[in-house]
C-alpha cells in the first residue's frame, strides 16, 4: 500500500502497514528483472515467461497475478490493531489455503507434478534454465524432445499444460503462450499427429456373454469359497451393468456411494455428485429404468438391488429429506469371511472385471488387450448410435456440453455383405467337413454369443 505523506492509515481489513509508504515510489524498490538476453527488448514490453519493467515509471509490465495468493505472507507485513482478533483471521487464511488447494482436482495436480518432474528431469541433463521463469526456447527443445520420444499428443499436452500452470502459480506469463511455440506444436501435430481411436467399445453380444460367466447362486449350505465367489459375482453384475447403462467414467462407478442411488417407481435415479467435466460439483442425474423381462439379464436394477441386498445395504439408499453423507460405498471388495468391506473399490479395479469376464467368455487375448474400463462407456455410446438415440439424449447421460460425444462413438462392427454371403453358402454348398479336417484345423462350433 502506497501514499504520498508517511502517515499509515487503516485499511478496509483493519490492519496498518508494518513499515510506512515511502513517497513516491522510486526504481529501486522495483524488483530485479532477469536479463531478457541478447535481443533488445523495448522497456515495458512483455516477454513470454517473465515480466519486463517499464523504464519510465519503474513499475512492472501488466501481467496475470499469481494463481494462489500468499495471504499468510501478507499479514506477516501487517500489524493488526489492538483488540483484533488473531485466531480468526489465521482461521480464514487456512480456509484461503484450503480453498486454493482445492481448486485442482486431486488427479489434476498429480498429473501436473509429474509433468513438470519429467520436464525439470530432462532440462537438469544439459543445464538448461527451466524455471520459472522458462525460456521459451527451452520450452521448444522440450517440444522436440517429446517428439523424438514419439509420445502421443495428449501426453505432450499434458506436458505443456503443467508447464502453463507452474508458471500462473508464479504469476508469470506462459511460455506456452507464445505464438511462436505454438505454430512449433501445430507442426508436430502434423509430422507426428495419428489417429487416436481409444480402447474397444463393448457390443451387448459381448457384454452378455460377459455377464453369463459370473457364478450363480450356490446355496446357502455352499463351502465359504463358493459363497465368496457368488458374493463377488452379484457385485461385478452391478459394476457391468450400472457402469454400461449408465456410462460411467470408471472412478465416478467406483466412487459412486449407497446414498447417491434412490429408488424410483420407474427405476434407479443416480446422482453423480462431481465428475473430471464438472468440477464445480453441480452434479448430474442418470435415470435407469427397470429392463423388460426378455432383457432382464440387462437390467441394472435388478443387478444393483441383488448386491446391495447380498452386502445388507439397501437401507443406505436415497430417501428424500436425508441429506448424503456417501460414507457408505456402492462397491467395494469382498473379505476372506465373504461379506463386503467397507472402503470402495479403486478405479483399476473396473478395467480388471472388464479383462476378467471378457477373458473368461472366451475372447481372444488380442481382443481383451483393446478393452478397458472405458470401453463401458464407449459401448454404450456405440449401442445407443446404434439404437438411434439422439446424440443430445447421449451427450447428456455422458455429461458432455460440448463435442466430446463424437470421439466415444466407436466405428460398430458391420459385415453385413460378408454374412450375407455366409448365409449363401449354408444354402448353397455342403460344409467341406472332411478336407477341413484333412488340412490339419480344428472343427470350431459357432457359440450363440459369438466372441466380438
Amino acid at each position: 500500500m502506497t501514499g504520498s505523506t508517511t502517515t499509515a492509515s487503516t485499511d478496509p481489513a483493519g490492519l496498518v502497514p508494518v513499515a510506512p509508504a515511502v513517497s513516491g515510489g522510486s526504481a529501486a524498490e522495483t524488483p530485479a528483472v532477469p536479463e531478457p538476453g541478447p535481443a533488445t527488448v523495448p522497456a515495458g514490453e512483455v516477454l513470454h515467461g517473465e515480466l519486463v519493467a517499464a523504464a519510465t515509471t519503474g513499475a512492472p509490465a501488466a501481467g496475470p497475478a499469481p494463481a494462489r495468493l500468499d495471504v499468510e505472507r501478507w499479514l506477516a507485513s501487517r500489524q493488526p490493531l489492538p483488540g483484533a482478533d488473531l485466531a480468526r483471521l489465521r482461521g480464514l487464511a487456512d480456509d484461503v489455503a484450503m480453498y486454493a488447494q482445492a481448486s485442482r482436482a486431486p488427479e489434476t495436480r498429480k498429473k501436473y507434478d509429474s509433468g513438470w518432474a519429467a520436464f525439470s528431469d530432462w532440462g537438469g541433463e544439459f543445464g538448461l534454465p527451466v524455471g520459472p521463469p522458462t525460456p521459451v526456447e527451452v520450452v521448444a527443445l522440450y517440444l522436440a524432445q517429446m517428439g523424438q520420444d514419439n509420445l502421443a499428443i495428449s501426453t505432450m499436452d499434458g506436458r505443456l499444460a503443467a508447464i502453463r500452470d507452474r508458471h500462473l502459480e508464479a504469476g508469470l506469463l506462459p511460455p506456452t503462450d507464445d505464438p511462436r511455440l505454438r505454430r512449433i506444436r501445430d507442426g508436430v501435430r502434423r509430422v507426428r499427429g495419428r489417429p487416436t481411436e481409444g480402447v474397444d467399445a463393448i457390443g451387448l453380444p459381448l457384454l452378455a456373454a460377459m455377464l453369463a460367466t459370473l457364478a450363480t447362486d450356490p446355496g446357502p449350505n455352499a463351502p465359504l469359497p463358493a459363497r465368496r465367489a457368488h458374493l463377488a459375482a452379484l457385485r461385478d453384475r452391478c459394476l457391468l451393468t450400472v457402469g454400461y447403462l449408465a456410462a460411467l467414467r470408471r472412478e465416478e462407478l467406483s466412487g459412486l456411494p449407497v446414498d447417491h442411488l434412490e429408488l424410483r417407481p420407474e427405476g434407479l435415479r443416480l446422482l453423480v455428485a462431481q465428475s473430471k467435466a464438472d468440477q464445480a460439483a453441480t452434479g448430474r442425474r442418470i435415470d435407469l429404468p427397470w429392463a423388460p423381462e426378455p432383457v432382464a439379464w440387462l437390467c441394472p436394477v435388478r443387478a444393483t438391488l441383488d448386491w446391495l441386498d447380498a452386502a445388507d445395504r439397501r437401507p443406505y439408499l436415497h430417501r428424500p429429506g436425508r441429506d448424503r453423507n456417501g460414507t457408505v460405498p456402492l462397491l467395494s471388495g469382498i473379505t476372506v469371511g465373504a461379506r463386503a468391506r467397507g472402503t470402495a473399490l479403486t478405479d483399476r479395479h473396473v478395467a480388471r472385471v472388464v479383462k476378467a469376464t471378457a477373458t473368461a467368455a472366451g475372447q481372444h487375448r488380442e481382443v481383451v488387450d483393446q478393452l478397458a474400463g472405458h470401453s463401458l462407456r464407449a459401448g454404450f455410446a456405440t449401442a445407443a448410435e446404434t439404437a438411434g438415440v439422439a446424440r443430445a439424449v447421449i451427450a447428456r447421460t455422458l455429461g458432455h456440453s460440448t463435442g466430446t460425444t463424437d470421439a466415444y462413438i466407436r466405428h460398430a462392427f458391420d459385415g453385413a455383405a460378408q454374412r450375407a454371403l455366409y448365409d449363401l453358402a449354408a444354402m448353397t454348398i455342403t460344409a467341406p467337413t472332411a478336407l477341413h479336417e484333412q488340412a490339419g484345423h480344428a472343427v470350431e462350433v459357432t457359440p450363440s454369443v459369438a466372441p466380438a
